[in-house]
């Protein structure tokens, strides 16, 4: 346990709470809720593991205080409460918090209207939603009027007793029916009401059918305009069940949860469903969560989202069940499903429970809901390698030259990776990124000519050597030195570089990209500062660093730009390697041996492993191979080996 805090944790007691983390600077750190603070609290600072986020933050606490609270659930809600007011820098944040846009129904009017609305209000009304957008809203506003002309005027009418004011504009345009000047009844309102309600819920028969009678009688009545404008309604009915064409068994009205993950970033997705149709989704990015657990991300999603949001389904099915809080002894005392539920009904008046599907429909739909998160990442990460370069990108280029102390801004950047098949196809990638997006013209391949062993060291000083080398020729494609080089792998490789700069007198600040242990980006190696001396005829060559790393975690911009810059320069590498190994293994020296054909020469190779290997076995040795057989075999071994007379005198030979 962390000395530091021992006497103050054993301070701490055994109740439920909030607790806050405190930098050196007072900053807040984080902001969590204990169902018994003591328990918590010791578990920061004990030899636990925890999540490299986590770690990070912990190595940062200067100080910590505690709220006690009088239950889990005035706990929770406080712990809302301080995320808010402090955004901590560890919490897992919605950063989104636009309000969602519904249909409102003002059942408590005379004559009912329908209209926009962004809030749920305790007004007697009745609300459908969320959807999408306010520009969604007006499409289905605009269609329910096709089939629907409730009123869109303010006037205020009273409770009961006959209308006689003459009919607006509305009214002639075939809006409005006419209720101000009393041409409809009370009761045939109430039926176009009810009508509304029922294709705002989902259920389109009614006014389906409606609508068809009406039209029919329109056109027997010879009164083809009139049957024209059911026609325009009947369409816009089609194109509405179109769009709800998504449905489920059955007519239940819920919202279904979903978290992906990438090498940085998180994203939580949300799908709406009402009435068995999905109405509309949501994606909320989670900047550089990737170490965040989908249960935590979706705890994080629903106690925030629903506190902005105010409509709240009775059902919400999740893809991942939420982590409980355990005492020291391993038990669960309070469930946190249980708790959040308790806090979300405590806001909106009635029962809700928190499902995680585990076969049946409800399984299938969370699974297209994770779907579509992780296809938001991946669309996300699509644009930032195209176009011009976002705000994020310049913030990110901005950040490595004040952390680092670079010269100037790193605009060009060249990033290089080794790639080999064991000893053999060594080859190497130099992938150049200006302003934040990679140039695709400006990538160099090498393959090595020195290097015939694996070395990553010794191909990345080859590399650079050549590449430096045609610099100094005024090379075209090379006459360019980039502001920045980053060097996949750690101090061993940054310092193979520094070397090579140095023998041809260059100085350009270098930077090693370090992975962990799951092949993600997790830091930039290399010295505190570059700040570049000069002797008076220019800078000085660099001088050799000793290790020391940047924690990319503590900066998703960087962090995801090194993500970028690091996939890119090693899937390049790679496709290059793929295409030397795939030559090697298609032309050979077996390529014009009669009976060895593409399959029989893969046999071979898998079976020996090069072709030197093949060249070296004895007819027994590759007879034994599947599907060669002895004879083939012999054939084989002569044509490989064309100086010997016959296979009578060879190892293994038959003498036939």
């Amino acid at each position: 346990m962390d000395e530091r805090f021992q006497e103050e944790l054993s301070r701490v007691p055994e109740k439920p709470g909030v607790y806050i983390m405190h930098d050196k600077n007072d900053g807040v750190l984080y902001v969590g809720k204990a169902i018994v603070l003591k328990n918590r609290l010791k578990s920061y600072f004990s030899s636990s593991p925890h999540s490299a986020r986590i770690t990070s933050m912990i190595s940062r606490i200067e100080r910590f205080e505690y709220i006690v609270c009088g239950s889990e659930l005035e706990a929770l809600l406080l712990e809302n409460n301080l995320i808010k007011k402090y955004k901590p820098k560890y919490n897992v944040l919605l950063k989104d918090d636009k309000g969602y846009p519904y249909i409102k129904v003002t059942l408590g009017e005379r004559f009912p209207r329908a209209m926009l609305a962004r809030q749920i209000d305790k007004d007697g009304a009745r609300y459908f939603g969320p959807y999408f957008s306010g520009f969604t809203v007006k499409q289905v506003l605009e269609t329910l009027e096709g089939i629907v002309p409730l009123r869109t005027c303010r006037k205020k009418f009273p409770k009961d007793g006959i209308l006689a004011d003459r009919p607006c504009l509305n009214y002639h345009m075939g809006h409005c029916r006419g209720v101000c000047a009393g041409r409809i009844s009370d009761e045939e309102y109430g039926e176009m009401v009810d009508l509304a309600l029922d294709f705002l819920s989902g259920d389109t028969a009614e006014a389906e059918k409606r609508l068809k009678a009406s039209m029919l009688e329109a056109s027997e009545n010879l009164e083809f305009e009139q049957a024209a404008v059911f026609r325009n309604r009947l369409k816009a009915l089609a194109q509405i069940k179109e769009k709800q064409k998504t449905s489920l068994l059955s007519n239940e009205d819920f919202d279904a949860i979903a978290a992906a993950r990438n090498s940085v970033d998180a994203c939580v997705q949300i799908f709406f469903i009402r009435g068995g149709r999905m109405l509309g989704r949501e994606f909320f990015i989670f900047d550089g969560a990737a170490d965040a657990s989908e249960a935590e991300l979706t705890e994080a999603f629903i106690r925030h989202f629903y506190n902005e949001n105010q409509f709240i389904p009775s059902k919400i099915y999740i893809d991942a069940a939420l982590e409980d809080e355990t005492d020291e002894a391993g038990n669960t005392t309070v469930t946190t499903s249980s708790l959040i539920e308790r806090s979300l009904e405590a806001m909106c008046g009635h029962r809700v429970r928190l499902i995680v599907p585990v076969i049946g429909e409800k399984k299938k739909m969370c699974l297209m809901v994770r779907e579509n998160a992780a296809q938001a990442l991946e669309n996300r990460e699509k644009a930032a390698v195209s176009g011009k370069p976002s705000e994020r990108e310049a913030r990110a280029l901005s950040h490595i030259q004040e952390i680092f102390s670079l010269p100037k801004l790193p605009v060009r950047i060249e990033s290089y990776d080794v790639s080999n098949q064991g000893d053999s196809e060594i080859n190497g990638s130099m992938v150049v990124f200006v302003g934040g997006k990679p140039s695709r013209t400006d990538y160099r391949l090498f393959k090595m000519k020195l290097v015939k062993q694996r070395s990553d060291t010794d191909s990345m000083t080859e590399m650079l050597d050549r590449r430096l080398k045609r610099y100094a020729e005024n090379s075209r494609g090379f006459d360019t030195l980039p502001d920045l080089i980053l060097a996949d792998g750690g101090i061993t490789q940054v310092n193979a570089v520094i070397d090579v700069l140095r023998k041809y007198g260059i100085t350009v600040p270098v930077l090693g990209m370090v992975k962990d242990d799951r092949h993600r980006s997790r830091a930039l190696a290399g010295p505190e500062s570059f700040g570049i001396q000069h002797d008076g005829n220019g800078p000085l060559p660099l001088t050799r660093a000793d290790s020391t790393e940047f924690d990319l975690r503590s900066d998703p911009d960087i962090w995801r730009f090194i993500t970028a810059v690091q996939d890119e320069t090693h899937r390049v590498a790679v496709t290059y390697n793929r295409k030397l190994t795939g030559k090697r293994y298609t032309k050979s020296a077996l390529d014009d041996i009669p009976g060895v054909g593409k399959k029989r020469k893969m046999d071979l190779f898998r079976h020996f492993g090069s072709i030197a290997a093949v060249k070296n076995a004895s007819v027994e040795e590759l007879s034994a191979v599947d599907g060669v057989g002895r004879k083939r075999a012999e054939m084989i071994y002569s044509a490989l080996h064309p100086d010997a007379n016959n296979v009578e005198r060879l190892p293994g030979g038959s003498g036939k």
